[in-house]
């Protein structure tokens, strides 16, 4: 597939990915919330999705190496093995799917998680740990075909700890391991061609700018102010993909 590289996409792409790493610097997920739909009004979500997992996993790497002494191990064996079970369903039904399809179904989701976390109560009310596989698998499956797994990881883990730090840890060592995956099942798949490659090298030095910058800003931005931040964005990205896809019927 010919995908066109004109400087100001590029351009434009650059700016996103520095925004969306910020963010995952604060927050350590947030990332693909921002790069995978904006950046989808500019390539095909088969293209966009493979260079999106190739930024996540080297930022997860970096965030992993300073926070996992903290994560809690218990938490990811439960939810690791099914989320390579979604991992796997999910680029089934990429290349299955219609573009169309997909689309409607990814603005969809990304409209319910914004509207999901701005009417979110505030206060932890703590789960069973029974939730884990099901927030394993749907982030798997959410992770391939969307190419936004870390939400139902967040969701999850905000209601199985109190502590800032455990919390941080945990769901960055989980990012980092599902990306992981999800990179393998892209490669097995046939998805990370050379243009997608490319792409990833020309942006990922504004991924890991980001990512210093919003390690440095992560102390001074609280968890409240940031999570409705997102979820606004989130909310008004969605609903552009949903107008978008159903234009284009």
């Amino acid at each position: 597939m010919n995908i066109p590289f004109e400087l100001h996409v590029v351009v434009i792409s650059a700016l996103v990915v520095t925004g969306a790493f910020v963010v995952f610097g604060i927050s350590a997920f947030g990332a693909a919330l921002i790069t995978v739909p904006v950046l989808s009004h500019f390539y095909p979500l088969d293209f966009v999705l493979p260079v999106c997992v190739l930024l996540d996993v080297s930022a997860a790497i970096a965030m992993g190496a300073r926070f996992s002494r903290n994560a809690d191990t218990g938490e990811l064996k439960w939810m690791v093995p099914l989320c390579l079970i979604g991992a796997v369903l999910g680029v089934t039904l990429l290349v299955n799917l219609p573009r169309q399809a997909t689309l409607i179904a990814f603005g969809g989701f990304l409209v319910f998680y914004g509207v999901y976390t701005l009417r979110r109560e505030e206060g932890v009310h703590l789960v069973s740990r029974l939730w884990a596989p099901v927030a394993g698998f749907s982030g798997g499956l959410m992770g391939t075909l969307f190419g936004v797994g870390a939400p139902p990881y967040a969701m999850y883990l905000s209601h199985r700890f109190t502590d800032k730090a455990e919390l941080r840890a945990t769901l960055s060592s989980m990012v980092l391991m599902s990306t992981g995956i999800r990179t393998l099942v892209f490669a097995v798949g046939g998805l990370m061609l050379s243009d997608r490659l490319l792409m990833f090298a020309l942006l990922l030095p504004f991924a890991l700018g980001g990512l210093y910058v919003g390690n440095r800003l992560q102390g001074r931005i609280s968890r409240e102010q940031l999570g409705r931040f997102i979820s606004g964005l989130v909310l008004l990205i969605g609903a552009s993909v949903l107008i978008k896809a159903l234009a284009q019927g």
